[in-house]
C-alpha cells in the first residue's frame, strides 16, 4: 500500500498565533481547513468563540465546510487504493497544502508533511516549503 500523508501542525504558531493573524482568521471569507480550525479551537478558545460568532450568520461560508466534509466522505469511501480512514488523512492533508497554496501567508501554520507506512512507521518528512515545491 502507499504511504499515507499526514500534516505536522506548526503548534508552537498556533498555541501562540499572534494578534494579526487570529483576527485575520477569525474572520477569513474561506474555509479554513478542519484540521487548521480544530487545533486552533482548541488551543485558542478566544479563537474559537469569535470564529463561531462569525460563522453563525455566514451560510455562504458553513455550505461551503459542510460540502467540503461530504466530497471528503465520497472521496474516501471510494478511494480505489486507501481504506476509508487513510484516504481521509490524505484528504485533509491535501486540503490543507491546497489551502497554504491559496493562502501562502498562512503556510508558516504547517511545518512538514509526514509519511507513514501501512503500519504507521515514519519513512519521511518533508519540510513544507520543500513538500510545495515538489506538488
Amino acid at each position: 500500500m502507499p504511504l499515507i500523508r499526514f500534516t505536522k501542525l506548526n503548534r508552537e504558531l498556533l498555541r501562540n498565533l499572534p494578534s494579526d493573524m487570529q483576527a485575520e482568521l477569525i474572520i477569513f471569507e474561506d474555509v479554513i481547513p478542519d484540521g487548521i480550525m480544530a487545533s486552533l479551537y482548541v488551543n485558542d478558545p478566544f479563537y474559537k468563540k469569535e470564529r463561531s460568532k462569525f460563522l453563525e450568520p455566514r451560510d455562504d461560508i458553513r455550505e461551503k465546510m459542510y460540502r467540503a466534509r461530504g466530497r471528503r466522505e465520497e472521496l474516501s469511501e471510494n478511494d480505489p487504493v486507501y481504506d476509508p480512514v487513510s484516504a481521509r488523512i490524505n484528504i485533509k492533508t491535501d486540503e490543507m497544502v491546497q489551502f497554504v497554496k491559496d493562502y501562502p501567508q498562512y503556510k508558516q501554520l504547517i511545518e512538514s508533511i509526514i509519511f507513514r507506512d501501512e503500519n504507521h512507521n515514519v519513512v519521511k518528512v518533508v519540510p513544507i516549503d520543500e513538500y510545495l515545491k515538489e506538488h
